[in-house]
């Protein structure tokens, strides 16, 4: 008889706060010691197996697993990026989706506070996105205060029945796209917590709430954004639009600098197939990797 599953919620002082996949309840339960999925230890977004004393005792394989916030099983992480106040970053986009690209979650793009763009400011930001859109991410365009403008209606529709994260830096306005999405959002995160005996939730820690047959994880924002599990290699391939062109180059370990010897990814940035904006971003990225790589050997 195949193991009846549960959804992890959040974590408690007193257990794990899991979602029943049978009947749809939540319950609160405790685990067994030492379990571990691939040397990890249960996290938000996990599904797993209760023994007859409703204890988890299995951690079912993922599907993928995000470091930070740290969460598995997501199929779609949109990246926030405000098109004003703070003003468009093309390179914390490109920054964000190598790190989620490095993790394996597929990613989508939504670009907050469109309604303070003017018309020119707007043409010229949906020409830039045209680019992001030409490597199959999906983007949206958000007043993340009016249910009604731009593209939220569509987004309210393609994440239905999915298990969808909001990542991007504080202020952006997650949290104001969240409570659009779900008006009682904040009151149902409360509501889990007190049942658990726990107290109000923060925006610190990570809830997984259940929403119109999928599931919205309530992430805290990122003060700054460190790619330090990723090597330089790895960040060569990674880069949003990059991994078309591995093994293209003339050497297996391109890093795709200006000075590479035949990289296929420098000539598609001359010959316009991809972005000079975006491979400006790649190499100042790069860089900072670079110094990631120094203190590892240091360790």
């Amino acid at each position: 008889m195949a193991d009846k599953l549960y959804r992890v919620l959040n974590s408690t002082s007193l257990g794990y706060q899991l979602y029943s996949f049978e009947d749809n309840q939540i319950s609160l339960h405790t685990n067994r010691k030492k379990i571990t999925y691939r040397g990890e230890k249960i996290v938000i977004g996990d599904i797993v197996a209760l023994d007859d004393q409703g204890v988890i005792d299995k951690i079912m394989p993922r599907e993928n697993y995000l470091q930070r916030p740290r969460l598995s099983n997501c199929d779609v992480a949109f990246v926030l990026v405000s098109c004003k106040e703070p003003d468009f970053s093309s390179y914390l986009l490109d920054k964000f989706l190598s790190f989620l690209h490095f993790y394996n979650i597929p990613a989508g793009i939504l670009l907050t506070k469109a309604d303070l763009l003017k018309k020119r400011e707007m043409n010229a930001l949906q020409k830039r996105m045209d680019y992001y859109r030409k490597l199959s991410y999906p983007v949206y365009f958000l007043n993340a205060h009016d249910e009604e403008k731009f593209d939220f209606p569509l987004l309210r529709e393609n994440i239905k029945g999915k298990s969808i994260a909001f990542v991007g830096q504080t202020g952006v306005g997650k949290s104001s796209l969240i409570n659009l999405i779900c008006p009682d959002f904040r009151r149902k995160v409360d509501a889990l917590y007190v049942s658990s005996g726990r107290g109000r939730h923060t925006t610190k820690e990570i809830v997984l709430l259940p929403f119109e047959d999928g599931f919205i994880f309530d992430t805290p924002g990122f003060s700054e954004l460190e790619l330090r599990d990723v090597k330089t290699l790895d960040f060569a391939n990674c880069f949003p639009g990059y991994d078309k062109y591995l093994n293209c180059c003339f050497f297996k370990d391109c890093c795709h600098l200006p000075s590479s010897k035949g990289c296929a990814v420098s000539q598609a940035v001359k010959e316009d197939e991809l972005s000079l904006d975006s491979y400006e971003n790649y190499l100042k990225i790069m860089e900072e990797v670079k110094v990631n790589d120094q203190w590892k050997k240091k360790l």
